[in-house]
């Protein structure tokens, strides 16, 4: 149903959720505080007349808990585009909405609290898809592939708090949120801090953290400020850390953020919970600010956090995510794949020595090298100060190199192949004597335990930084081995490259590749 035209409270308002006394019914007064609240001027002009879907999912089925603002946060939508121009609104529970052809008139959906497993049509919605045939799984595969193509073709996204908790035996539509649900342990004040002060989308609250009473989300993968842009988060100074539930150990509790799907944009808030949340001025100007962005009117910046704040520190990516550009080797044996450098032998790509993938930018010498790796089989390393051979040596590249391998034999481990062999063993702390001799001077950990912090089969993130002569491996954040080499006669500047290793058929995987040089 279409909402042309708000201006008083009952002249237009339809409430539909008054089922059960635990759905909070819009009230009169209410309404009026609403109106008083929103803003009155959008940011920024419309580029062209905008419309979009305010996506409800029936209250009762959905949304039994007490405490959701479904009917308020409706009003208060409906109230921005209305006050402002900025937009058409249209509120809907209907799931054909997401049929491709119904989709493409809007140029964002907000998702108005709407979890449960919306996406799956009932035996109610069936007639009204007639035209797709009777069988329910591949209509609902039909609309997931809708939402998904609409999004990633220029469509935007506004999700607020429970909307998270969506269709949760979907990964895609976690990956398109960008997270999902780990329970709400805060119900009280808590203090929210602005992670970027400056960024467009947070000039409602001008630069000022602040405290508000609301229903407070953690979340868990695929969360992480590799994929997301965090504009708010908890303020865990500022919040009290002793309440149960807490199941996040590394203090990240976002509470907003910007992301890119394709061509598309999502805006995401935890944001949402209580009513008196949508007469809050801030909050409301913040939301018709992430409107604008997700319609395509207000542009901001979706780098993900962490590559902004390595771009801030002097990072640079080597790898474009689409090319070998910028890198020399095999196209036989080295490939994109999925958006990963891939290196893979195979029966009929055999190799009888080791093969190198080449950054071709330049040498290496004090660095920090950031970058995630998959193997699925095999052995492989990340070559660094390495010397490249033309002759008939049995190694093309001499130097460090930083080691993965399947079966974890030399996962974390530094070696430098036919010249000092092992210099650190996964877990060891070692000294490399000015004659060249490796001693063990330390531990960073039981090797065996280290290796809990790998993840088998999927994606890790591995950092190496050599500094004079300091080497430091890290996975996924934790330290495998520290190296000293006080050899004179070290190798000190060099190539950078990627390896596949002659033997059995293997497979691995590079992505995210980013260098800092000091």
């Amino acid at each position: 149903m279409s909402r042309h035209q708000i201006g008083g409270f009952f002249s237009v308002l339809m409430v539909c959720f008054l089922a059960t006394t635990s759905s909070a019914q819009l009230t009169n007064a209410q309404a009026k505080r609403m109106e008083a609240a929103v803003p009155h001027q959008a940011r920024v002009s419309a580029k062209q007349p905008r419309k979009v879907l305010i996506w409800n999912t029936p209250f009762m089925e959905q949304c039994p808990h007490k405490g959701y603002s479904v009917p308020q946060a409706e009003y208060a939508m409906c109230l921005l585009g209305e006050k402002t121009g900025a937009f058409e609104a249209v509120v809907s529970d209907d799931v054909a909405m997401y049929l491709p052809e119904n989709l493409k008139q809007f140029d964002a959906i907000i998702m108005n609290n709407s979890n449960g497993q919306w996406i799956r049509p009932t035996e109610a919605d069936m007639p009204k898809l007639a035209g797709y045939g009777s069988n329910i799984d591949a209509i609902e595969k039909l609309l997931r592939q809708s939402l998904l193509d609409y999004v990633a073709q220029g469509g935007g996204i506004v999700a607020y708090h429970h909307a998270i908790g969506g269709n949760n035996d979907w990964p895609e539509f976690k990956e398109l949120i960008g997270a999902a649900y780990w329970g709400h342990p805060w119900n009280e004040e808590v203090g929210i801090k602005l992670d970027e002060p400056a960024h467009p989308l947070l000039e409602a609250f001008r630069g000022r953290d602040f405290r508000l009473a609301e229903e407070i989300f953690q979340f868990r993968d695929p969360y992480s400020r590799d994929k997301v842009r965090v504009l708010l988060s908890l303020d865990t100074d500022k919040t009290n850390m002793t309440v149960p539930w807490i199941h996040r150990k590394d203090g990240d509790f976002a509470l907003a953020w910007v992301k890119r799907h394709g061509e598309g944009r999502v805006f995401y808030s935890a944001i949402g919970h209580k009513t008196e949340i949508w007469w809050h001025r801030q909050i409301l100007r913040f939301y018709l600010d992430g409107i604008q962005f997700a319609m395509g009117d207000l542009e901001v910046d979706t780098t993900p956090s962490t590559r902004a704040q390595e771009a801030q520190a002097g990072f640079k990516s080597l790898f474009n995510g689409r090319d070998l550009s910028g890198w020399r080797g095999n196209p036989k044996l080295w490939t994109v794949e999925d958006g990963a450098i891939t290196g893979q032998t195979t029966p009929q790509n055999r190799i009888c020595e080791n093969n190198f993938l080449i950054w071709t930018a330049g040498d290496v010498e004090d660095f920090e090298l950031r970058l995630k790796f998959r193997i699925d089989s095999g052995n492989s390393g990340i070559y660094f100060r390495s010397l490249e051979r033309k002759g008939m040596e049995q190694e093309a590249l001499i130097g460090c190199q930083a080691d993965v391998s399947a079966d974890h034999r030399w996962t974390g481990v530094v070696i430098e192949y036919t010249r000092r062999e092992i210099l650190a063993e996964r877990g060891e702390k070692t000294r490399v004597t000015d004659g060249g001799k490796v001693e063990i001077v330390g531990s960073v950990g039981d090797p065996k335990e280290l290796l809990e912090h790998v993840k088998d089969g999927r994606w890790n993130d591995y950092t190496v930084t050599a500094r004079g002569g300091h080497i430091l491996l890290k996975i996924n954040g934790t330290v495998m081995c520290e190296i000293q080499d006080d050899d004179p006669n070290r190798i000190v500047r060099g190539k950078l490259a990627l390896q596949v290793h002659q033997g059995p058929d293997m497979k691995v995987q590079f992505k995210d590749i980013r260098l800092r040089q000091f």
